[in-house]
């Protein structure tokens, strides 16, 4: 089996022509169905259906006995997951400068950021520019300003967001309501612990899945191509 990750037109393209699945970073419903359309859209050319490639969102869930649970334990974990120094960081990856003397508790820097290829101090987290720092920046200032956000709130809120929060059955719900809405085939699922991070979503999460007729109840294959239910190979 062949698994593509890659977001770019070539890696779509790449995808459509001879991969079994695609990891996405699209994980909400309306960028979700843009990817999944266009993907998809891509097979015939290749003399490939629409389930030759199975398009599978990353997602990262945190659940709680009530949503306003889940909801409290997801922020906790959102700060735990960015600490000031990864917040500055991440911004620099944007400002493509060296912001290291600023506060992460503070505002976001005055100066704008440098476009072009990234220069940032060597060492430091290989980045991935934006198309346009410049509008990126000025988006995030104006969220920043809505919600009195620091530079790390602010990553926070950009960057750490959880797919699937609420308790087993909204969870549940949300994942079936992306698939049958064309979102996605499916979820890898990204826990926040590991290696344990799974079992509590197997035990209540599953199972509602299952009672709805959209997860199996038992194995119909021997190989992950049975599992995924892609087409055989003979």
């Amino acid at each position: 089996m062949i698994f593509q990750a890659g977001d770019s037109d070539e890696g779509r393209e790449f995808a459509a022509a001879t991969a079994d699945a695609i990891f996405s970073r699209h994980g909400t419903l309306e960028a979700g169905q843009a990817f999944y359309a266009d993907v998809k859209g891509r097979l015939a050319k290749y003399g490939r259906g629409r389930d030759s490639l199975k398009v599978l969102p990353a997602a990262t869930f945190v659940l709680g006995d009530t949503d306003a649970e889940a909801r409290e334990h997801a922020a906790h974990v959102r700060r735990r997951q960015v600490s000031g120094q990864t917040a500055i960081k991440l911004l620099e990856q944007v400002w493509n400068r060296d912001l290291s003397a600023h506060d992460p508790d503070g505002p976001l820097p005055d100066v704008d950021p440098v476009a072009g290829e990234n220069t940032v101090a060597k060492g430091r987290a290989s980045v991935r520019m934006t198309r346009d720092p410049l509008d990126q920046a000025r988006k995030w200032r104006q969220l920043a300003a809505e919600k009195n956000l620091s530079i790390r709130d602010l990553m926070i809120e950009v960057s750490a967001r959880q797919t699937f929060v609420g308790s087993p059955r909204t969870v549940a719900d949300s994942i079936n309501d992306l698939v049958q809405r064309d979102a996605g085939d499916g979820f890898i699922l990204v826990p926040h612990i590991t290696p344990g991070g799974l079992d509590t979503f197997a035990d209540t999460v599953v199972p509602l899945l299952q009672e709805r007729g959209v997860f199996r109840t038992e194995y119909t294959g021997t190989t992950l191509r049975d599992h995924l239910g892609l087409p055989s190979l003979s």
